[in-house]
């Protein structure tokens, strides 16, 4: 055989190759977003309703913010460590499998709950083991692309597009079947997510034993070797520290108002809004998710982060004093935007400065600042709503502002 002849042969077989990489890719997307889908459909009919459940068996607004304090408390102390061993182990759809199913199986617990503590309980142990799931789900999708900003443009829209049919869903099985009914729905749905999961052919990588990184180790010195390789000192400096500060600042003042807000809906415009307006701000996000990310893409990921800061003081400013429900419902479709805009531009500027091989851990550490804020801004969120919503929504802007002045400061 002739030197032209190998070369040929070499040429086809690499197209060949690359053919089969970018089949398996897109099927891999077209899984994942299924998978995802569903599952927001689950978290669009279970997670609005949560604070109104807790109002029903008697929990106090402080214990309604303790809701959100218990899932994020332990969610902040879980995601990095699920994120580091999703990257040590370089395996992603076993992690979000665990997530889901978790997350589903303590929704499904809940529809027998009969007091605010056991809800409670339900929900840390939700936090618990329903934090494995983001790291690694996050850097999965940034793997299936280079361009982060489209790609999670793309998933956020198919997920918000899942959280809004969940959340007209909930609406309308709370109305016909009852409050516990969304609770088993959105488990049985989790659990066929977490099985979709499983179908994802992931990439062969060398891989550590899970047994070899959790056995434990004796005295100071090889606890400190085993966890040597964490990149959490790296990220944390310079301007990604700063970064991860003003995503904490943020999500503090969205934890001030979330927490509540569900409470807020329902006393002022009925019970039936609550799933609407949710859903009015999911379909806002699905609508303009995947345009957005490739507008992030195209200007940068600080520009649209700044803006989504911006949106939410203006958001929550609206909300604080609109009192028609129909102009309350045009906020919403401005909140929905704020939110996808924060999550696509916050995922691509972690992406863009990250190594693939601590995609997981940068990703899994951008969840935990988001967590940590739901853990601060719910507390304050429950005590200034006792008081006033009022002064809760406007208070909001303290953290915010401070966000965004920080924020001018980051890399472009």
């Amino acid at each position: 055989m002739t030197k032209r002849e190998k070369a040929i042969i070499q040429g086809r077989r690499e197209r060949t190759l690359k053919f089969k990489k970018l089949q398996v890719k897109r099927r891999n997307v077209l899984i994942l977003a299924i998978a995802m889908f569903i599952a927001n459909v689950a978290f669009g009919m279970a997670f609005p309703y949560l604070s109104v459940y807790m109002r029903i068996l008697g929990a106090s607004m402080f214990m309604v913010g303790l809701l959100s304090v218990a899932f994020n408390l332990t969610s902040t102390i879980f995601q990095y460590p699920f994120g580091w061993l999703s990257d040590s182990t370089g395996n992603r759809k076993a992690f979000i499998a665990l997530g889901t199913a978790s997350l589903g199986l303590f929704y499904a617990f809940m529809a027998f709950a009969v007091s605010p503590a056991q809800v409670l309980l339900l929900r840390t142990l939700q936090g618990v083991f329903g934090s494995a799931m983001m790291p690694a789900h996050s850097a999965l999708i940034s793997e299936l692309s280079t361009k982060a900003g489209s790609i999670f443009g793309l998933f956020n829209s198919v997920e918000n597009a899942g959280f809004m049919a969940g959340n007209f869903l909930g609406s309308a099985v709370v109305e016909y079947l009852g409050m516990k009914s969304v609770f088993i729905i959105a488990g049985i749905l989790l659990l066929l997510s977490s099985a979709l999961v499983l179908l994802i052919k992931e990439r062969p990588s060398g891989r550590r034993s899970l047994l070899g990184m959790i056995l434990v180790r004796e005295g100071r010195e090889s606890w400190r070797a085993t966890v040597r390789g964490s990149a959490f000192k790296k990220l944390m400096c310079g301007h990604l520290g700063l970064f991860y500060l003003t995503v904490f600042l943020v999500m503090t003042a969205s934890g001030q108002f979330y927490s509540v807000s569900s409470v807020y809906f329902k006393e002022v415009f009925g019970e039936w809004s609550v799933g609407v307006i949710f859903g009015i701000e999911s379909l806002a996000a699905a609508l303009t998710g995947y345009f957005i990310g490739r507008l992030i893409d195209r200007y940068g990921a600080k520009r649209f982060y700044l803006l989504a800061i911006a949106g939410y003081g203006l958001a929550f400013l609206l909300y604080a004093f609109a009192k028609n429900v129909w102009l309350v419902f045009g906020v919403a479709f401005l909140s929905g935007v704020k939110w996808v805009m924060t999550i696509n531009s916050t995922s691509a500027y972690v992406a863009e400065r990250v190594s693939v091989k601590e995609r997981a851990q940068g990703m899994g550490l951008l969840n935990t600042m988001m967590s940590l804020g739901w853990v601060v801004g719910p507390l304050i969120g429950g005590y200034l709503a006792g008081i006033s919503f009022t002064l809760d929504f406007v208070s909001t802007l303290i953290p915010l502002s401070l966000a965004f002045i920080l924020a001018l400061r980051l890399q472009e």
